[in-house]
Order: structure tokens, then sequence, then C-alpha cells
């Protein structure tokens, strides 16, 4: 199995285990475990495929499965969610209040479009990864694809597995003055989006920048034009999962500690290359 591919399983089977040792209800460990079980038949599946189809028709079926794949950890996630620890809630909001405070005093403000074009950066979080690897595809670099994803996976999928041990509310359900009646309509879809595809709690730290910004790095070393505009728009996704309300400050820090510790690692070859590829070849694809 390709390295993206183990890690896809592994975790889901973690989750999986997992279940049966947290104190949930029965209907709560069979998602869970049917989620994981899923996730390993798609795998199989996607290896057996090369019975019939092409080897190439193969090749990419497998570089772009783990987009899909890669949410089923989240859902596992969301099973363990079983309400608010007040405490921890009550320390996020906390934190966040020292920093709007810093802000007012330091006459920080947004205007109307700056707000608008962080909800435009927001939704990004979604196709995100499969843009990052189409640009991959467009260098002609799909041969680095494995290693794309284990580079995004990994961050990601740690901030899943700490996710239940810090239950909270988003912000934007404690908050009055962030009501959607008020929103825009570019607000108002990420509400949609969020009311129907999300668990209705924090990811801590935040999955969204963790992929985002991981993904943009690992561009900076293949597709260099393409890993700056990258980068920006992960930093402008960080900004607004704060400002819009949609994770506390402390989630969207620790993500990106997760997302940039992954990227030392590599830079510092801690990481085996049979793992992820080197990043012996920077920069070599100026797109």
């Amino acid at each position: 199995m390709r390295i993206s591919e183990w890690i896809q399983a592994g975790f889901a089977s973690i989750f999986a285990v997992a279940a049966w040792v947290y104190p949930l209800a029965a209907r709560r460990r069979l998602i869970i475990t049917s989620l994981a079980a899923g996730a390993i038949f798609v795998i199989a599946l996607a290896r057996l495929s090369v019975y019939i189809l092409a080897p190439v028709q193969v090749s990419i079926l497998r570089d772009w499965l783990p987009a899909v794949l890669m949410l089923i950890p989240y859902w596992q996630t969301g099973q363990f969610f079983l309400g608010p620890n007040e405490k921890i809630q009550a320390w996020l909001m906390q934190s966040d209040r020292r920093l709007w405070n810093f802000a007012s005093h330091s006459g920080w403000t947004l205007g109307r479009f700056a707000h608008l074009s962080m909800e435009w950066a927001y939704m990004l979080c979604y196709p995100l990864p499969l843009l990052g690897l189409a640009t991959l595809y467009a260098a002609g670099l799909s041969r680095e694809a494995d290693s794309f994803w284990a580079f995004v996976l990994l961050p990601t999928y740690l901030c899943y597995a700490i996710t239940p041990f810090v239950p909270a509310m988003p912000p934007r359900f404690l908050e009055s003055e962030h009501k959607e009646s008020q929103a825009t309509k570019s607000k108002i879809f990420n509400l949609w989006i969020q009311k129907h595809g999300s668990i209705h709690a924090i990811s801590f730290p935040s999955a969204h920048v963790a992929a985002s910004l991981a993904i943009s790095l690992f561009l900076l070393h293949r597709v260099l034009a393409a890993g700056i505009f990258f980068l920006v728009i992960s930093l402008w996704i960080a900004v607004a999962a704060v400002v819009e309300r949609y994770h506390y400050a402390v989630d969207v820090l620790l993500g990106a500690v997760l997302a940039l510790a992954m990227y030392l690692a590599w830079l510092a070859h801690l990481i085996p290359s049979t793992l992820i590829t080197a990043p012996a070849t920077a920069f070599v694809t100026p797109l």
C-alpha cells in the first residue's frame, strides 16, 4: 500500500478501537467502526482495481482517492463529541477576548471587503487539497501525489486525534452578534456548509489551518509560484477562521504549529524518504 493509504487506514482503525474503549453509546461505536471499515474497504478496492483498469487509471484513482477519504476521521471524531466541557470552552473564549481587547486598543479594524475576502478564503478550505494535487498534476509532478498526501494527512489527522480531548462548541455558537440573519451571502453559504457537513464542534487544533498550511509548504518545494500563492491563501484562511468566528485563536495557532512541525522535520530529514520524498528538489518547477 501507499504511505498515504497506510495513514488513512491506520487513523481510521485507531479511532475505531478507541470507540470501544471510550464510554460511548453502541450506536456511536457502530458508526465509528463502520466508517473505518468503509475506508479500509475502499482502499482495498482501489488496489484491486488493477485487475480491471489500466495501470495509469489505477494510479490516477489512488492519487485522488485520499481527497474523499480524508473526511472519514473527521466524521469519526464527531461521534466522540458528547457535549462541551464548560471550563475548556470558557478558557478558549477568554483567550479570544484578550485578543480582541488587544486588537481594539491597537486601533485594528477591518472593512467590509476584508470580511468578504475572508469568507471567500474560508470557502477554499474544502477544495484546497484537490487544487493542491491538481497543481502537481499541471506541473507534471503526479509522481509526488503519495508524498503530498502523507505530508498533508499527518498534521490533519493529528488535529482530529486531539479533538475529542478538547470538547467545545465553535465560538459562533456562543456569540449573539454572529447571526445568520445579519450575514452576507458568502457567510450564509459557509454557515450552510458548517451546518450540514460539520460535526458541530470545534476541531482542536484547527485541521483546516493545518491542512491548508501543509499544502502550501509542500508546494513551495515543488512548484514555487503556486506554493507562494497557496501560502497567502492559507494565511488568510487562518485569519478568517478566527475573525469570522469559525475557530478560536488557540485552535488556529496550534493547527499551524502542527503543520510547521511537520515541515521542519521534513526539512531536517527527520522523516525517512521512504515515507515522504526528501525536500532536495526544492523549487524545481517555477510554474
